[in-house]
């Protein structure tokens, strides 16, 4: 079920925030030359939220570890990262839905 997270003029491109839909941690990121993209919104590998994560514009660097994700894909670019869960986006009439029910967030393995 996609819920309201914010309106899009709340994004800009090249940011990126976190949000809550479906009661999970979202990183809502806009990269540079893409689309608004939600993925999960804590570390795979430490499970602690991704809001005080760095942010270029398209690689999402944790705070942590510094495991890092291009923010188009979730797809780790650091060698050990796992990747992140991706829910689906939707705008409409100004307003950004995130759809986080049924997709659980990726851990790494331990």
């Amino acid at each position: 079920m996609f819920e309201r997270v914010c309106k899009e003029e709340a994004m800009a491109e090249g940011d990126m925030r976190i949000v809550v839909a479906n009661a999970q941690l979202v990183v809502l990121a806009w990269p540079e030359n893409g689309v608004i993209k939600a993925f999960q919104g804590v570390c795979p590998h430490a499970n602690t939220p991704l809001t005080d994560a760095e942010f270029d514009g398209v690689e999402l660097v944790c705070p942590i570890h510094r495991w890092s994700w291009n923010m188009n894909t979730g797809e780790p670019s650091h060698p050990h990262a796992t990747p992140l869960a991706e829910y689906p986006v939707k705008i409409d009439t100004g307003v950004i839905y995130v759809d986080a029910e049924g997709v659980a967030p990726i851990f790494a393995a331990p």
